[in-house]
């Protein structure tokens, strides 16, 4: 079997995590769907130790409930870590998962979101955490946008 639906324990880990630090979640909690798969994908030569995306439509017609997101996870390196990494692989995914409410009809609305932060571990040991914080003075912003083009 390539894939499988991941069991209670970790659908309980991703509940609890909703309630602790992803309250946005918390509506959804039970239509985002774990799923495992046997070997992990591998990009830039490392392994591709979880994936969160939109749920397909297919699932929801051919499951049990209409799904939103999907977490994957590479079984042979889920295996190979021990709990707090396991659950900060869940909270890393789940960070994936934005959510807003809508200012009209007061629905909250989930989307993909990009992590805030993007380095190459040599450049982090290098230079630190280095990059200014300029998403607070929007007026600014346009001013600076040439100096932070292309290293992203």
């Amino acid at each position: 079997m390539d894939r499988w639906k991941a069991g209670d324990q970790v659908q309980e880990q991703i509940r609890n995590l909703i309630g602790q630090a992803h309250p946005h979640l918390v509506d959804i909690c039970d239509d985002i769907i774990v799923i495992f798969k046997e070997k992990a994908s591998r990009k830039g030569g490392r392994p591709v130790l979880g994936k969160t995306s939109k749920a397909p439509a297919l699932i929801s017609l051919l499951g049990e409930r209409e799904y939103q997101f999907v977490i994957e996870l590479a079984a042979d390196t889920w295996n190979q870590l021990d709990d707090a990494q396991k659950n900060s692989l869940l909270d890393h995914q789940l960070c994936f998962i934005g959510g807003e409410e809508d200012q009209k009809s007061g629905e909250m609305k989930y989307h993909m979101t990009a992590p805030d932060i993007s380095y190459f571990s040599s450049e982090v040991e290098r230079n630190g955490h280095w990059r200014p914080d300029l998403s607070e003075n929007e007026d600014e912003e346009s001013q600076d946008e040439g100096l932070l083009e292309g290293l992203v």
